[in-house]
C-alpha cells in the first residue's frame, strides 16, 4: 500500500495521475439555453476531448451557487466553472457592467455575443477585473432580442408610467427610468412568482423567457414587441487555481471547446425564441406592436445612451474612463458582423470554427489568464 500510494504521488506530480471530475454550477434550470449548451453540452464534450482527464458534474437550477454567489463561489472553489450573471455582482465586476450596459443597443444578438466574448478576452482592464476576483474568463453569450413582457397590455408610454419593471442592467434602469416606469431588480429565476403575485407588473426579456427559460406565458399574457436591446452580462468562467492546475493543452482544450457552445447556444437560441412566440401566442399571449411614440422613445434613448456612458460609469461605477473598452466592444461588433456575412449563420460547426479561428488560437495558453 505504501509503494502504491508513493507511485500515485509522482503520477500525480508528473501530470499523468488518472481523471478527476470536477464541479460546475449554473444558477438556471435544466430547460435554459446555458444550462443546457454551456455546461451540460459543453462538459460532454471536455469530457470526450480529454478522454475524460477533465470530468464537469453540472448543478443547475441555483442549487449548489444561487445566482448571486455564483462569483464567490468559484473564487472559492465550490464550483470550479459555471455562470456569472455579473449584473448581480456590480461591485466585483464594474467593467463587465459597463460593458453589458451597451447591450441595449444591440440590434444583432450573434454579433454581439461573440464581440463581447473578444473583448472579455482580451481587454487588459477587465482581465485585471477577472483576475482580481481569482476567475478566468472563458466565454459569454447574447440573449436574443429583449421585449416588454407584461401583466397587461402595455404599448404606448403613457401605458408605462408606474409600472415596475424587472430590469437586468443599468441601462434598462435608466431607460425604464426614463418612461416614468419603477426599475425593479430581483434574479431572473424569481420573474415569475413576481409577475404571478403582482409585485411585478412587466418584465424585459427575451422570448424565451415566455417558454423554456422561466414559463412566463403562464403569468404574463401581453408582450411588446419593442427591442429594449439584450443582455451580455458576465458569462461562464473559471477557478483560477482550477485553471492554474492544468496543463497548457487542457486549457486549449477548455477554450476551444467554448467556441462551439457560444456557436450552439447563439443558433438554440435564435430558433427557440421564434418557437417561443409562435407558442406563446397559441397559448394566448397576445403579440402587441409598440406605437410608435414609444418604438421613438426607445431609439431616442439608445442614441444618446453611448454618449453619455463614459461619464455616467464614472460616476456610478467609480471607474476609469471606459472610453476604450466602449469603442473596442463597438468596432468588435461591428467587425463581427461583417465576417458573418460569409458564413451560415444556422450552421454550429462552420461558426465555431470561425469563432475558434479569431477568438481562441490566438491566445497563449501558457499566460492567459495567469
Amino acid at each position: 500500500m505504501k509503494k502504491f500510494s508513493v507511485v500515485m504521488a509522482l503520477l500525480t506530480m508528473s501530470g499523468m495521475a488518472s481523471a478527476a471530475t470536477f464541479t460546475a454550477s449554473t444558477p438556471y434550470g435544466e430547460t435554459h439555453g446555458i444550462t443546457k449548451f454551456k455546461l451540460h453540452a459543453y462538459a460532454k464534450r471536455v469530457a470526450e476531448q480529454t478522454g475524460n482527464g477533465v470530468k464537469f458534474d453540472v448543478h443547475s437550477g441555483g442549487v449548489l451557487l444561487p445566482a448571486r454567489t455564483a462569483l464567490s463561489g468559484i473564487t472559492n472553489g465550490v464550483a470550479q466553472y459555471g455562470h456569472v450573471t455579473g449584473a448581480y455582482v456590480p461591485a466585483d465586476l464594474r467593467y463587465d457592467n459597463v460593458l453589458n450596459d451597451l447591450a441595449f443597443v444591440a440590434d444583432d444578438p450573434l454579433a454581439a455575443a461573440i464581440a463581447v466574448t473578444e473583448v472579455k478576452l482580451t481587454n487588459e482592464l477587465l482581465q485585471k477585473e477577472y483576475k482580481d476576483n481569482k476567475v478566468v474568463f472563458g466565454s459569454s453569450y447574447s440573449m436574443t432580442n429583449y421585449y416588454v413582457i407584461c401583466r397587461n397590455e402595455v404599448t404606448t408610454p403613457d401605458a408605462l408610467k408606474s409600472k415596475r419593471i424587472r430590469t437586468g442592467s443599468t441601462a434598462q434602469i435608466q431607460w425604464t427610468q426614463t418612461m416614468d416606469a419603477v426599475p425593479v431588480s430581483v434574479p431572473a429565476t424569481e420573474i415569475y412568482t413576481g409577475l404571478q403575485r403582482g409585485n411585478i407588473d412587466c418584465a424585459l426579456g427575451d422570448a424565451s423567457f415566455l417558454t423554456t427559460s422561466f414559463k412566463l406565458q403562464e403569468v404574463a399574457k401581453h408582450v411588446t414587441l419593442v427591442s429594449v436591446g439584450t443582455h451580455t452580462s458576465g458569462g461562464e468562467f473559471f477557478q483560477q487555481k482550477f485553471w492554474k492546475e492544468r496543463s497548457p493543452e487542457e486549457r486549449k482544450t477548455l477554450m476551444s471547446e467554448l467556441a462551439y457552445a457560444i456557436a450552439e447556444l447563439q443558433v438554440e437560441w435564435d430558433k427557440e425564441a421564434k418557437d417561443a412566440l409562435e407558442e406563446a401566442k397559441a397559448n394566448g399571449v397576445t403579440l402587441h406592436q409598440p406605437s410608435s411614440a414609444l418604438q421613438d422613445a426607445v431609439s431616442k434613448f439608445q442614441d444618446e445612451f453611448v454618449a453619455s456612458l463614459p461619464k455616467q460609469s464614472m460616476e456610478s461605477r467609480k471607474v476609469q474612463d471606459p472610453t476604450a473598452i466602449i469603442e473596442q466592444y463597438l468596432e468588435a461588433e461591428q467587425k463581427w458582423k461583417d465576417l458573418l456575412k460569409n458564413v451560415d449563420r444556422t450552421d454550429k460547426a462552420a461558426l465555431a470554427a470561425l469563432i475558434r479561428e479569431q477568438l481562441y488560437d490566438r491566445l497563449d495558453y501558457e499566460t492567459y489568464g495567469l
